[in-house]
C-alpha cells in the first residue's frame, strides 16, 4: 500500500433540526462502504464538525455519530461567533477557513475534504476522490446535481438500512433518482430545450439521451484541497477564492464522470425558483450574466465536460460533446474580461450584510473573527504579491468606492423590521412594529417569538428586553409534544404574547403550530401570526386569492373561541415599484465598460423609484383590514374571547 494520506473531513452544521436531517440521509451515505470506511481504512482520517456550543450535545444523543466515532477520530470546533440569522455563505466560508487553520503548521501537509450538509454521496464516491489524490492532484473539484428535496429526501430515507444506518446506493441508481426529480433550476439551465431558462447560468447542461446529461460548471464545489500555502485572510467566498488562494499554482482536476464520483444536492423546489422563467438560453444572454461575476478560475473549470449517466456511455456522446463545446466556446467568446476573486463584489456586499447582522459583535470594520485578519507575507513562503499596475490599482479603488456606496445605501435602508420609509418592505414591517408597539404599551409583558432559523426578526427582537426567541417552528412543536404532563403544566400560560413568524412556503402548517402556541399564552394574552410572502413580487400568482383558500389550514380548530383581527399590506403599486427596483438593481453591476451608461442611468433612476416607493408607503401607512391585490404580508391577531377562553386552549 502507498503511504497514507492525511485527510481532514470538514462539515459545518448546527441546529437540532438540521443535524437530524443531516443524520437522516447525508451521514448514512458517507458511511457507505466505498466512502468514509474505505478512506479511514487506507488513510489517516479525521472528521472535524464545525458547530455551535448549543448544538454540541445533540451529536452525542444520536447513535449514528457514535458509529462515525468508531470509524475514525471525530472532533468538534465551535463557530458560535460566526453565525447570524442570514448570509449563510459568509458563515460557511469563515467556518471552513477556521477548520483549515485548526491544523496550524500542518496545513500544507493535510488534504482538506469539504462537505456541505445537504450533499448525499453515491457509494464509492470518496474512493474515487482518493484515487485522484493519489495521482498527485492538490485540488479536486466535484459537481453536485440538484434534486427536489421534498420528493427525493423520503425516497433516500427509505433506502437507509435500519440496522447498519447506512445508505448504500450505486452512482447510476442515484443519478436515475435525480434525473426523475430534477430541480427546476437544472431544467432551466439546460440549453438544449427552449421552454424555460434561468438568470443564473452558473452551470450549463446539455441533453444527450434519457440516460445521459452533459454539463459545464462555472461554479463548482471544491471537494478536496491540499494547500500549497497556509490559509490567508479570507477575501472571497470559499467557492470563489479558496482554490486560487490555497493553490496559487492553479493546478486542479475535476471529477468528470458520475460513475467515479456522484454527489446529489438536496434543494427545495422553491429555492431560486424566482430566477426561472419562460424563454430560451442564448449564448449572448448567458455571456452577459456570466461576465458580471466569473473569475479566471470559474472559466477554467467550465472548460471540462462532466458526464452524469445511468448506464454505459452512449454512442452519440462524442457528437454531443462537440456541440456543447462549440456552444460554450461561443458563450466565452462573447464574455468580457474576468473579474478578480480578491474582494469579489459579491463577497464584499455579503460580508457587509453579515457584519450588520452581527450587530455590536463585529460592527467595527476593523474588528471581526481571526479568519478575516491579514496574514503577513513572511508567514507564507513563496506568496509574495507583486505590486499592482497603476491602472489595476485605480480600477480596484473605483470598485471599492462603488461597492462602499452601495453598502452605505444598504446601511441607511436599515434591516428588517427597522427599515427606511423608501424601503420596499416598509409597509410589511409596519405590521409587526405596530403590533410590537401595542404590546409595549402593556408592559411589563413576556413575549415569545417563534420563527424559522432564517427569520429577519430573530436578531432584532432577541436584543430587546422582555422577548424570548425560539428559532425553528417544527422544532418548537416537537419539543412541546415530547414534554411530560408536569413539564406542560410549567409552560402553560408562561407568556403574555406570542408572535409566530411564518412565510408563504410554510403557511399551510400554521394551524398545527397555533394549537401548541395556545398552551403558552396567559389569560388575556394575544397570539399574532405574521405571514410574509418573501420576494412575492416575482411570483406571478396572486397571494391574496391563495391565502383565502388556506383559511382552514391557517386558523386553529378552536378558532371560534377567539376574537380575530386581520391586517394586510401589498397592492399592485407596491408590486410594480418593487419590480422596477429589481430591474434597476440588475444593472448596478455592469458586465463591461460599454454598459457603464446603463449603470449611470440605473443609479440616476433609482432615487426616483425610491421616492415613489416612499410616497406609496406613506399613502398606505394607515394599515387596515382590507386585503389588497397581490398581498405581500398579513398579520392575524387572536385573543381568546370571554365566552370561549377555555375552549380556545386545547391540550395537545
Amino acid at each position: 500500500m502507498t503511504d497514507k494520506i492525511k485527510i481532514k473531513f470538514l462539515t459545518a452544521i448546527w441546529g437540532a433540526r438540521y443535524i437530524e436531517e443531516f443524520a437522516r440521509v447525508s451521514l448514512p451515505s458517507y458511511l457507505a462502504p466505498g466512502n468514509l470506511p474505505i478512506v479511514a481504512a487506507e488513510n489517516d482520517l479525521e472528521v472535524l464538525i464545525l458547530t455551535t456550543s448549543e448544538s454540541r450535545a445533540t451529536f452525542d444523543e444520536m447513535p449514528i455519530f457514535g458509529r462515525l466515532a468508531e470509524l475514525c477520530t471525530v472532533r468538534y470546533l465551535l463557530i458560535d461567533d460566526l453565525i447570524t440569522s442570514g448570509n449563510y455563505g459568509v458563515t460557511l466560508t469563515l467556518a471552513y477557513a477556521r477548520g483549515i487553520q485548526d491544523s496550524g503548521e500542518a496545513q500544507t501537509e493535510t488534504t482538506f475534504v469539504f462537505m456541505n450538509s445537504d450533499f448525499v454521496l453515491a457509494d464509492g464516491s470518496l474512493r474515487g476522490m482518493v484515487d485522484k489524490l493519489r495521482e498527485g492532484h492538490r485540488c479536486v473539484m466535484a459537481p453536485s446535481l440538484r434534486a427536489r428535496a421534498e420528493i427525493t429526501l423520503p425516497l433516500l430515507a427509505d433506502a437507509v438500512d435500519p440496522v447498519t444506518e447506512t445508505l448504500v446506493m450505486s452512482p447510476r441508481d442515484m443519478v436515475r433518482l435525480t434525473f426523475d426529480h430534477l430541480h427546476p433550476t437544472v431544467i432551466a439551465k439546460t440549453a438544449t430545450q427552449n421552454f424555460v431558462t434561468c438568470s443564473t447560468h452558473n452551470q450549463i447542461y446539455w441533453q444527450v439521451d434519457r440516460n445521459t446529461l452533459l454539463a459545464r460548471y462555472h461554479l463548482i464545489f471544491m471537494l478536496a484541497i491540499r494547500p500549497e500555502v497556509p490559509m490567508p485572510a479570507v477575501n472571497s467566498y470559499c467557492d470563489y477564492g479558496f482554490v486560487p488562494e490555497l493553490v496559487p499554482s492553479g493546478e486542479f482536476t475535476i471529477m468528470d464522470d458520475s460513475d467515479d464520483f456522484y454527489m446529489l444536492e438536496l434543494q427545495p423546489s422553491w429555492q431560486e425558483k424566482q430566477f426561472v422563467h419562460c424563454w430560451s438560453s442564448t449564448p449572448d444572454k448567458i455571456a452577459s450574466e456570466l461576465s458580471v461575476w466569473t473569475t479566471r478560475e470559474h472559466r477554467r473549470f467550465a472548460g471540462v465536460d462532466i458526464v452524469f449517466r445511468t448506464g454505459e456511455l452512449p454512442a452519440n456522446l462524442p457528437a454531443a460533446r462537440e456541440k456543447m463545446g462549440a456552444f460554450v466556446a461561443d458563450v466565452h467568446k462573447r464574455m468580457t474580461p474576468a473579474v478578480t476573486h480578491v474582494d469579489h463584489f459579491y463577497w464584499v456586499m455579503g460580508l457587509q450584510a453579515w457584519r450588520s447582522l452581527k450587530g455590536d459583535s463585529y460592527g467595527d470594520q476593523a474588528a471581526g473573527p481571526r479568519e478575516l485578519k491579514a496574514v503577513q507575507n513572511s508567514d507564507r513562503p513563496g506568496s509574495a504579491v507583486p505590486p499592482a499596475r497603476p491602472r489595476t490599482t485605480l480600477r480596484r479603488r473605483m470598485v471599492h468606492w462603488y461597492i462602499g456606496l452601495i453598502s452605505w445605501v444598504r446601511a441607511v435602508a436599515g434591516t428588517k423590521p427597522n427599515v427606511a420609509v423608501w424601503h420596499h418592505s416598509w409597509l410589511d414591517c409596519r405590521l409587526v412594529l405596530n403590533w410590537l408597539n401595542a404590546v409595549g404599551r402593556r408592559r411589563p409583558a413576556r413575549t415569545l417569538l417563534i420563527c424559522d432559523p432564517d427569520s429577519t426578526l430573530a436578531s432584532a427582537l432577541s436584543e430587546q428586553g422582555g422577548f424570548e426567541v425560539e428559532q425553528g417552528i417544527q422544532r418548537f412543536i416537537d419539543g412541546y409534544r415530547e414534554l411530560d404532563p408536569a413539564a406542560r403544566a410549567e409552560v402553560k400560560g408562561r407568556y403574555d404574547n406570542v408572535l409566530l413568524h411564518t412565510t408563504r412556503a410554510n403557511v399551510r402548517s400554521t394551524a398545527d403550530a397555533l394549537q401548541i402556541v395556545a398552551n403558552y399564552v396567559a389569560p388575556g394574552g394575544s397570539i399574532a401570526v405574521y405571514i410574509e410572502h418573501v420576494n412575492g413580487e416575482v411570483d406571478p400568482s396572486n397571494f391574496s386569492i391563495e391565502l383565502a383558500q388556506y383559511a382552514e389550514e391557517v386558523l386553529p380548530p378552536s378558532w371560534i373561541g377567539y376574537d380575530i383581527e386581520a391586517q394586510f399590506v401589498g397592492g399592485t403599486a407596491k408590486r410594480r415599484l418593487r419590480l422596477m427596483e429589481r430591474r434597476l438593481f440588475r444593472h448596478l453591476t455592469p458586465s463591461s465598460v460599454w454598459r457603464l451608461p446603463v449603470l449611470v442611468a440605473a443609479v440616476g433612476l433609482w432615487p426616483v423609484v425610491a421616492a415613489m416607493t416612499a410616497i406609496n408607503n406613506f399613502r398606505h401607512r394607515d394599515i387596515g383590514g382590507v386585503c389588497p391585490e397581490f398581498c405581500s404580508s398579513a398579520l392575524l391577531t387572536l385573543r381568546a374571547s370571554d365566552g370561549g377562553a377555555e375552549g380556545a386552549r386545547p391540550s395537545v
